[in-house]
Formats: structure tokens, C-alpha cells, sequence
């Protein structure tokens, strides 16, 4: 599913620069020097997000609550939320228009926006203008700067820098899996503040450097062999830890299942058949950052709670925690 929101009229609110659209066919293509304004009104974005007070009924007469306020959309009166009296609805052009002065600029360029889970969010995906990354031959490393949203509570206004450019709420998920948050805001009094859109200027800086850093770790991970064996032992090392030698039996049906998956997504992941991934410790890594960012399985429900979980949870520390055993177990730099 690639949940995308619609209107009334059965029109996706999203859009995408360029005359090619996405695999789902959805949405209007804006031009690709467009600003944050026209996306947004390409998009069918340009709604406004209200508070509306609550009302409870109490021994059949309703008393106000005035704790806690209804977030809706006012052009057709969905509701989005419950939320706290101090809970300020940030619009979708005043949330993505700090990244106006970076598209001017000619630093960023919009590649996609759009409305998903019901208008509970929303995000805007912008390439980081330049010549692509190269890992290895082949296997390109585009680079893009993320930010999304929500109106029910669940994700901050966060900018991310990722690799994968979104197009639904599957890619948002495997984007938000493998980005690193530069900034965050909370729905509160001050949220666009000058000092956030220098602190956003500076984090592209910070975000194009690191991108580059970690193509060049990626190239050396990609010069070393690993057997079968060895990178068997490198997943019983993520998963079982310090009981990495147990005995199958004795692991858990979770570990199980954890195992099998990394297997699978070592020999038959994205990407892998990519000479220079299939067989190094690069495809080993790649392995375990598809895992957390499409498979690995948390409490939560994983169609509207995976982003929080990659990205803020576990699912970012076992990606750390795979470098850093390939780190160690290489002697490399990381």
C-alpha cells in the first residue's frame, strides 16, 4: 500500500518534478526549479489545519474539555487528532518554506510531496544538488535532504538527511529507516524560528560531508571478502550477541526469524546482485539496514510506526551496531 492521501475527487495530494511518474501513478508533475508554494498547490496541500474545542457528555449535559482540542483539515473537515491545549498546527507551507532559501540558492531541488496516512502527515523530498555519490560502480548513492511531518502527535517536524526518495508511505518508512536527523521541532510556540532555518543551512553542510565520508567507508567495506561463514557469524553477532555460539535450539523464534530474514536479504536484497555489494562486508551492511528499514519486526504497528522505530528506537542503533562490528572486526575507520 502506498498510502497516499486523496481528495474528494479521487485526486492524489501529491506531487513529483519531472514528466516521470513514480511506480504507484499517482499525482501531477511540478517543474523542476519549482518552489515550496507551487508544490504545495500542486499538490492540493494549500488547506488550512484548525483547532476546534472539545466537548464531552457528562450525565447527558456536554461540558467543554479544555485540556485537549480537535486538529481537523478545513476543506473537508477530516479529523486528524486530539491533541493537547498547547498544540500548535503547524500549515504545511509554513513547515516546508525554510527550505525555500536552499532551493533558490540552487542548493536543494524538489523531487517530491505529498499527504499520506489520511493527512495525519505529510513530507517533502528535495535532492541535494550536485554530482551523485558512487559507492561502487553501479550502485549510485543519490542524496537527498527529507522533511516530514504530523498532525496527530506522532513524528516532530523533522529534516533527515536519506538515500531514498520518497514516494509513498513504504519510502518514507525505509527513508526515515536509513536518514539522519538534522533538526526537529515540536508543535509549540517558536517552531519556525529564524534560528532553525540557520540551523537547517548548516546541517545541509554537515549532511553533504557526511554523505561523502560514508561513500568512502562504504568503498573500503566493499574491497573485503566475506565467506558465507563470515557473514553468518556477523549476523549471530548483531542478533544473539554474547550468544552468538549457541545452539540453533536454543534460539528464540524471534531470533529465528531475524536470522533467516538477514540471510535472505544478504543473497536477495535491492541491490545485491551489484558486483562490489554481492560477496563484501558493504553487502553484509547493506543486509542489516534493509532488515530494520522494511522487515524487522516491532510491538508497534508496523504501517504507521516503523519511521518512529528506525529512526529515533532500536532500529537505529542496530544499524550502529552493525557498523561499529564491521568496524572492529576490520580494524577500519569509521
Amino acid at each position: 500500500m502506498h498510502g497516499l492521501d486523496f481528495n474528494t475527487d479521487g485526486i492524489a495530494r501529491f506531487a513529483y518534478s519531472g514528466i516521470h511518474k513514480p511506480w504507484h501513478h499517482e499525482g501531477v508533475s511540478i517543474p523542476e526549479d519549482a518552489g515550496v508554494e507551487v508544490a504545495v498547490e500542486a499538490a492540493g496541500m494549500n488547506y488550512q489545519i484548525e483547532k476546534a474545542p472539545l466537548f464531552a457528555k457528562v450525565d447527558g449535559e456536554f461540558i467543554s474539555v479544555p485540556s485537549h482540542n480537535l486538529v481537523y483539515r478545513d476543506v473537508d473537515g477530516v479529523q486528524l487528532s486530539v491533541m493537547g491545549k498547547d498544540y500548535r498546527p503547524v500549515q504545511v507551507l509554513e513547515a516546508y518554506s525554510v527550505m525555500d532559501s536552499l532551493i533558490e540558492g540552487g542548493e536543494l531541488s524538489i523531487e517530491t510531496i505529498g499527504t499520506l496516512n489520511g493527512g495525519k502527515r505529510t513530507f517533502i523530498a528535495t535532492s541535494i544538488v550536485g554530482d551523485p555519490l558512487s559507492v561502487v560502480p553501479g550502485d549510485v548513492m543519490e542524496r537527498y535532504l527529507l522533511a516530514a511531518d504530523s498532525y496527530d502527535g506522532s513524528l516532530a517536524l523533522t529534516f533527515a538527511s536519506v538515500a531514498t526518495l520518497v514516494v509513498c508511505q513504504n519510502t518514507l518508512r525505509a527513508a526515515m529507516g536509513e536518514g539522519r536527523v538534522r533538526a526537529k521541532a515540536k508543535h509549540t510556540s517558536g517552531i519556525m524560528s529564524a534560528n532553525r532555518i540557520d540551523a537547517l543551512r548548516d546541517a545541509l553542510g554537515i549532511a553533504k560531508a557526511e554523505f561523502e565520508e560514508f561513500a568512502e567507508f562504504g568503498n573500503r567495506l566493499a574491497a573485503i571478502k566475506m565467506s558465507e561463514t563470515q557473514v553468518d557469524d556477523f549476523h549471530k553477532a548483531l542478533i544473539l550477541g554474547d550468544k552468538r555460539n549457541s545452539d540453533v535450539d536454543d534460539w528464540s523464534g524471534q531470533q529465528r526469524r531475524a536470522m533467516g530474514e538477514l540471510d535472505y536479504l544478504y543473497h536477495s536484497g535491492p541491490g545485491q546482485e551489484i558486483e562490489g555489494r554481492a560477496g563484501t562486508a558493504w553487502g553484509a551492511l547493506n543486509s542489516v539496514t534493509a532488515w530494520t528499514s522494511h522487515m524487522k519486526n516491532h510491538r508497534r504497528d508496523v504501517t504507521t510506526d516503523r519511521t518512529q522505530f528506525v529512526v529515533f528506537g532500536n532500529g537505529n542503533a542496530v544499524n550502529e551496531r552493525a557498523k561499529q562490528l564491521l568496524v572492529n572486526q576490520y580494524q577500519l575507520a569509521a
